[in-house]
């Protein structure tokens, strides 16, 4: 499998992730894959287009849903779940046996306003010493359309993995991130999304990739909510570099 733990761009792509508490990956896949996965993307979840929390999705601000996405056709592409450049940023960040701790997808509908200002999850221990940790997790965002002024995009508060509270003095940033490109976060950045001023939702994919103890106890408290969702071919067909980001899952007769 490809490995570019070594590689001096995923490093300084670390570096960038642990200074400023993000980092935006270039053309990681093909602008003509991510059209095709938008397709499919509306064809397959154009049900969740709704303005409406439904038993297996989670409203997470106005007009903002996360659902569930299931690892199956094109979603199963190792290039999407487990880019190598992706995963080689997360293993420097969050160690060789770091897995895939959850994924799906993020829908802001037409008009949706701006989303709270929020972490991904709580910190560790006290306050104080958690903004001296390294990660323990990592979101991952995969825009299906540009991240733009037009559509909307996240803003982030570049630096604020370090805060022990949120700073109102300090602005944001938010990123243009065209279709192919991704954005990466620590699990403790500040951010939220910003309104979708367009007619058409805005669907993002996401990854949680974290440290193999660690398991997001904010955004998953219904039982009806998968963290993953995969089945038995998935699982099967598993390509042996990859395996190691499921090493959590509760089925592990593949493994050696």
């Amino acid at each position: 499998g490809t490995d570019l733990t070594e590689a001096e761009p995923m490093r300084a792509a670390y570096d960038s992730l642990v200074k400023n508490g993000y980092v935006v990956l270039d053309h990681v896949v093909a602008a003509d894959k991510i059209a095709a996965l938008h397709r499919e993307f509306d064809s397959r979840y154009r049900r969740y287009y709704q303005d409406n929390e439904l038993d297996d999705t989670l409203e997470v601000g106005n007009r903002r849903y996360m659902i569930p996405v299931e690892l199956a056709g094109p979603f199963a592409d190792p290039e999407i779940y487990a880019n190598p450049a992706v995963v080689a940023v997360a293993r420097l960040a969050l160690d060789l046996d770091a897995v895939l701790e959850s994924c799906g997808a993020v829908i802001a509908l037409s008009e949706s306003r701006q989303q709270h200002i929020h972490r991904d999850g709580p910190v560790l221990f006290d306050s104080a010493i958690s903004a001296m940790l390294p990660a323990h997790a990592l979101t991952f965002v995969l825009p299906l359309i540009d991240m733009n002024q037009s559509h909307g995009s996240t803003a982030l508060w570049p630096g604020s993995h370090r805060w022990r509270e949120r700073n109102e003095d300090v602005p944001p940033v938010a990123p243009d991130i065209p279709v192919g490109s991704c954005v990466l976060w620590d699990f403790r950045l500040y951010h939220g999304g910003t309104p979708n001023p367009s007619a058409a939702p805005r669907p993002i994919l996401y990854s949680t990739y974290a440290r193999r103890w660690y398991l997001d106890p904010r955004n998953f408290e219904k039982p009806t909510q998968p963290r993953l969702l995969y089945d038995t071919d998935f699982v099967r067909n598993l390509p042996e570099q990859n395996r190691p980001l499921f090493a959590n899952l509760p089925d592990r007769t593949w493994r050696s």
